[in-house]
């Protein structure tokens, strides 16, 4: 893509975001930086319709970004492997409604697997730094736990996931420290509308999800198209940690979504 069609899409991406309304090349040209003529817009529309990175719900209308715009402008703009630094979780929640994005919290304290103590081939009692688990002995379980001593226990549940280990899975979730906290559900209540996103939606709204992902940036290889998922760890200046999924349609503005998180 020219770099004169590359500062056109994102200059419509960017206005659609805050107005959800078509963009016409009048009010683009009136907005750029960079001057164009009205003529040369329209021959850029054209082209970036034809490459499939707008579309025209008439004739008659301006243009609007696709998803796959959309998508390639949050993977570019979006770093979910660095903190969110926030103030508090109440800014989460206002920028949440604000934004009608849905934010999934999960507040933990950490709490590391020091020892695991084999009872008589019987049980396996794993030591934490805050209190203990109890399994069923299993060799091979024994030896899995050995190799993941002092590690958290949040990082040990996502391996148990990954790994399809279900009764550590159950028993690490039991002695988990954790909190999660809910803002604007709303916002996904359309996943629901197919029955093959209720497991989606449970996992979101159970916090399930943070088992499961990776921090990262997630469409439809975890949600349904035409959504965004933003999985990262957060910190706030009270000293609570954690990780936090947020998650919405992907046209709305999370720019303005993190600049509030960050004021």
């Amino acid at each position: 893509m020219s770099s004169k069609k590359d500062i056109l899409l994102e200059q419509v991406i960017t206005q659609y975001l805050k107005s959800k309304e078509p963009i016409g090349s009048e009010s683009l040209k009136a907005s750029c930086s960079v001057e164009f003529s009205s003529a040369t817009i329209r021959n850029h529309f054209k082209t970036l319709v034809q490459e499939g990175w707008l579309t025209q719900t008439h004739s008659s209308s301006g243009r609007i970004p696709t998803y796959a715009a959309l998508k390639n402008h949050w993977v570019k703009y979006i770093d979910p492997k660095s903190p969110c630094m926030v103030e508090n979780i109440q800014i989460i929640k206002q920028s949440s409604y604000a934004h009608d994005i849905c934010c999934i919290v999960h507040i933990y304290t950490k709490n590391a697997l020091q020892d695991i103590i084999n009872i008589h081939n019987d049980f396996l009692a794993l030591k934490l730094e805050r209190g203990y688990a109890i399994l069923a002995y299993n060799a091979s379980l024994e030896r899995f736990l050995h190799e993941l001593k002092n590690l958290d226990v949040a990082d040990i549940v996502k391996i148990a996931y990954q790994v399809r280990a279900k009764e550590l899975l159950d028993a690490l979730h039991n002695a988990q420290e954790s909190e999660v906290k809910r803002f604007c559900v709303s916002a996904i209540y359309e996943m629901l509308a197919s029955t093959s996103n209720e497991e989606v939606f449970l996992d979101i709204i159970n916090g399930y999800c943070f088992d499961k992902l990776q921090n990262g940036i997630y469409f439809e290889d975890f949600l349904p198209k035409n959504y965004l998922g933003i999985v990262q760890e957060f910190h706030t200046a009270q000293g609570q940690s954690g990780q936090i999924l947020v998650c919405g349609k992907i046209d709305r503005d999370y720019v303005s979504f993190y600049n509030q998180l960050a004021s």
